[in-house]
């Protein structure tokens, strides 16, 4: 999973020349947060209650990743 975001956040960035890739997940979904994590994106919000889910209400965790930080991990790394 970590190869297939990193292409898809290298596409956003570099073809379509996005400053800004935000992702959502549900608080209670580590593996997700684990994946942003490993993949650059750092956490920036909480969203209380944000989704409906059964009969309750859960917490979002909002992860964004900047164009200037994608593009100096891709100097360093050349």
């Amino acid at each position: 999973m970590t190869e297939a975001l990193n292409r898809i956040v290298a596409f956003g960035f570099e073809e379509m020349q996005l400053n800004r890739i935000e992702a959502y997940v549900f608080g209670t979904n580590t593996a997700s947060q684990k994946l942003l994590e490993k993949s650059g994106f750092n956490q920036e919000g909480l969203l209380q209650e944000c989704y409906r889910k059964n009969d309750s209400f859960i917490d979002a965790i909002l992860f964004a990743k900047l164009q200037k930080d994608y593009a100096e991990n891709v100097n360093n790394i050349r």
